[in-house]
């Protein structure tokens, strides 16, 4: 009888070991496999017509004003709007990457003119950057990449980067002079 309930003990020792071993070797990021992504372009390769799309606009008449041409109405410039498309092919990356560009145009179209407006517009982008970091399937370091070419994509000339910089000492608390 003693030896049946050692047996068993032990048993149960080597299973709990080899659950215990398993959520290890789950939790171990290395490990997992994470197939390689590629990283979008930044430079716009349109090669067919997209019907759901906005035609790419000339880029010195798209770069004469800060706000751009948008002629879809969304608040996203027409350029941006198919950088997006093109590089992204699922909704979910496309329509946050669309919020995210959209208040990024808001720095420039309404710039704000205090510091709390400066603020509400950094919440709502913070608020898309946060749901482009939890989409599945997508690392951090995905998102953040993600992030920076749509800056450099939205921010693409000096008048453009120009007005980021006032929004961005305004949202630190410094005065913007006009």
């Amino acid at each position: 009888m003693v030896v049946i309930v050692g047996q068993r003990t032990r048993i149960v020792e080597l299973v709990l070991g080899a659950v215990l071993w398993c959520i290890i070797a789950a939790c171990m990021g290395p490990l997992v496999y994470r197939p390689e992504k590629k990283i979008a372009p930044v430079a716009v390769a349109v090669t067919t017509k997209n019907k759901d799309l906005p035609p790419m606009p000339d880029p010195k008449a798209n770069d004469a004003t800060l706000a751009g041409i948008d002629t879809t109405g969304i608040g996203v410039r027409d350029d941006v709007h198919i950088w997006i498309y093109t590089n992204y092919t699922t909704t979910m990356k496309r329509t946050i990457l669309i919020a995210m560009a959209k208040t990024m145009r808001d720095v420039m179209v309404t710039a704000p003119k205090t510091t709390e407006e400066a603020k509400r517009l950094d919440q709502s982008y913070k608020d898309a950057a946060m749901m482009l970091k939890l989409v599945r399937g997508l690392t951090q370091n995905d998102a953040d990449q993600m992030n920076e070419l749509l800056f450099s994509q939205e921010f693409n000339t000096p008048e453009r980067l120009n007005e980021y910089l006032r929004y961005n000492l305004l949202l630190s608390g410094g005065k913007v002079a006009n």
